[in-house]
């Protein structure tokens, strides 16, 4: 799954050069999805940690990163570096319910990604 999870990181940032080369993608754009990503990265690493540490630990419970704030990160574009993170982390990965919703939420963002670059194809040309 970890090679699956590279793959994306690749194609994904294929598309960020792709859009800054051709069509004149800016790079406050790129630092701003890249940006987005570090910060999912570092959620998803940041809860494993908290829920590492709730285990072994029962005197000191600290909340946790709630799991609307990982779909946020995806639906808006930080899900490559959150899917890496959990396969690194092996964060999330056995449960289910979570899986959906994190993966409908990338193809949203994949949709929404996809609809707004036509339309500003479309009245740009």
């Amino acid at each position: 799954m970890m090679i699956f999870a590279l793959i994306m990181l690749v194609i994904w940032l294929v598309f960020l050069m792709i859009g800054y080369g051709f069509y004149a993608l800016s790079p406050w754009v790129i630092s701003l999805f890249i940006g987005i990503n570090l910060l999912s990265f570092i959620i998803t690493w940041y809860d494993k940690r908290i829920a590492t540490q709730n285990q072994t630990s029962a005197q000191t419970q600290r909340n946790r990163i709630s799991e609307k704030t990982l779909y946020l990160y995806a639906l808006i574009g930080g899900w490559p570096a959150a899917i890496i993170a959990q396969q690194y982390f092996r964060h999330k990965t056995q449960k289910n319910a979570f899986k959906y919703r994190f993966w409908l939420s990338i193809v949203i963002n994949i949709v929404l990604t996809l609809g707004i670059s036509y339309l500003y194809l479309l009245y740009t040309l």
